[in-house]
């Protein structure tokens, strides 16, 4: 938490989400970064305003990595906690994915790379995200390779924490230890990371049903397996197939312990 704060101009209201308001601001060498603050109806809820306090503090923890949306300050406004966080000019995996932007064809291995060096990262810090989604992943294109980095820690935990809790992250990404026990550990990011990767890769999602119910019981239970991906994308590296399959591995003991053996796997020759 910084003891001087920044000073800074809002240009105006960025975007609205489930737990901040974003504002862009403009520094006076005229950087831009964006100002999140936690929702003014939400202040007083203990268990909100405790979790976003947490999210602030496991970006700083983080920062700064090339691969994370960085922090550069975070403190209060009276009783309203904010962060100042970096501005990527760029869009979020999931609006590229609906849009079959040519990027993702084009770099794909790389951005699931990029995105899985996030996580490691997270994971060797001794913390777990929880809400590992394309959403959340953004992306920004250069004359080179793209940059990807990501963001939202509202519900972000210790590594350690794996004591029963209420439903939490988003319900389509969520392991079965989730669904089933309530419980999340390090392995529950790679179960999400990895459905995600294989959304990348196939263009299709690992688990289908007609219903919403339908689908996160075969997300959930234990004797459905998904095709794997180089079934659907013949064109894809076998070994990036085989360890997006180990990462779906519904029992939580049958996959990578965390993010740093997966990318482990993932550079090796």
């Amino acid at each position: 938490m910084s003891g001087e704060r920044l000073t800074y101009n809002k240009l105006g209201r960025f975007a609205e989400g489930g737990m901040a308001t974003l504002s862009l601001i403009v520094f006076g060498n005229g950087r831009r970064a964006l100002l999140r603050e936690l929702h003014a109806s939400k202040v007083l809820n203990y268990s909100r305003h405790r979790d976003f306090r947490f999210g602030l503090r496991v970006r700083e923890a983080l920062s700064p990595h090339p691969n994370i949306v960085n922090s550069l300050e975070w403190g209060y406004y009276g009783l309203r906690p904010y962060e100042i966080i970096e501005l990527v000019e760029g869009q979020n995996l999931k609006a590229l994915m609906n849009s079959r932007a040519d990027v993702l064809q084009r770099e794909c291995v790389f951005i699931i790379v990029e995105a899985a060096e996030a996580l490691a990262w997270i994971h060797r810090n001794g913390f777990m995200h929880l809400d590992v989604k394309p959403e959340n992943f953004l992306l920004r294109e250069t004359s080179s390779k793209p940059v990807v980095k990501l963001t939202d820690f509202d519900l972000a935990k210790r590594s350690t924490y794996n004591k029963p809790h209420p439903q939490s992250g988003t319900p389509g990404y969520m392991a079965p230890e989730q669904f089933n026990d309530k419980t999340a550990f390090p392995a529950s990011d790679v179960f999400a990371f990895c459905l995600m990767a294989y959304q990348l890769c196939t263009g299709k999602s690992p688990f289908v049903g007609s219903t919403v119910r339908e689908l996160r019981r075969h997300q959930s239970d234990m004797k459905t397996v998904p095709r794997a991906p180089l079934e659907l994308n013949p064109n894809m590296p076998s070994r990036l197939s085989a360890i997006i399959m180990r990462g779906l591995e519904k029992r939580r003991e049958n996959r990578y312990a965390d993010m740093c053996e997966l990318v482990a796997d993932l550079k090796k020759k």
